[in-house]
């Protein structure tokens, strides 16, 4: 364990209380409204994210947080909690379990430790610089599967971006996978991360959704960028891969 086990322990006790808000509240769900992007949001996702902000501020009062739905501080100490309450509205409401709190502590601007907490279907993947990735206490890896051509993929966000280079370059990279997996919500990155998927390139994410699959999937021996390569979750679109084929799959975003 590296000196982050506070930190971990923290992040693991506040996802977990969020996947118990969650659990009991699958049936009734109140306070539904629409952002300005049209997705969903209820008064779940809030509950999750005041009772995360409430239990790292209680751990850690000098860091800084930003959550998904407005919660906000500035800290002292130049760290920063980043926070999706319930990432995975749309397949919440419907009962599809691929729903999941997510937590990431950001240092230098480096997710420096991140939890999964995929509460329906009973998995949590966690990690924290130098310290390995772990799914469910077991240690994990990226597979070893070393070119696009053979491997399994999940993309997201080119019907939201069709008709832009962005969109046509992740078909085009899409195309030339040996298969192509639907998006599973952040399970689609815990399945990176211990091997079961090659990459995952998304066209859509906020740091919230993305902060905690970055250092899961670094941890697990693998890479994370966004489409032009910065090694950022704050640039919009989201690359991970098991770290072998991420340049063949960002050769497909070269041009644009």
């Amino acid at each position: 364990m590296t000196g982050y086990r506070r930190e971990l322990e923290t992040a693991l006790a506040a996802c977990s209380a969020a996947g118990r808000i969650q659990l009991d509240g699958r049936q009734t769900v109140t306070g539904l409204e629409r952002k300005p992007d049209n997705s969903p949001v209820s008064d779940i996702d809030r509950r999750c994210e005041r009772t995360i902000i409430d239990m790292v501020a209680a751990a850690f009062p000098s860091d800084g947080v930003l959550g998904e739905e407005g919660g906000a501080r500035d800290g002292t100490s130049g760290r920063r909690w980043i926070v999706d309450p319930l990432d995975g509205t749309r397949p919440y409401l419907r009962g599809i379990p691929t729903y999941s709190a997510l937590l990431a502590l950001e240092e230098d601007g480096v997710p420096v430790v991140g939890v999964i907490h995929l509460a329906a279907l009973g998995h949590t993947c966690w990690a924290c610089r130098g310290g390995g990735a772990f799914l469910d206490g077991a240690p994990i890896r990226v597979s070893q599967v070393p070119l696009l051509s053979q491997a399994t993929g999940s993309g997201l966000g080119f019907i939201e971006r069709r008709g832009s280079p962005q969109s046509a370059a992740l078909l085009s990279c899409m195309a030339a996978w040996d298969y192509a997996y639907g998006f599973m919500d952040a399970y689609t990155y815990v399945c990176v991360a211990s091997g079961r998927l090659e990459l995952c390139v998304n066209l859509l994410d906020k740091p919230w959704d993305c902060a905690a699959a970055a250092c899961i999937v670094t941890e697990a021996g693998g890479a994370f960028s966004d489409i032009s390569g910065n090694a950022s979750v704050h640039n919009g679109s989201f690359v991970i891969s098991n770290g072998v084929v991420h340049k063949e799959a960002l050769d497909h975003f070269s041009t644009i």
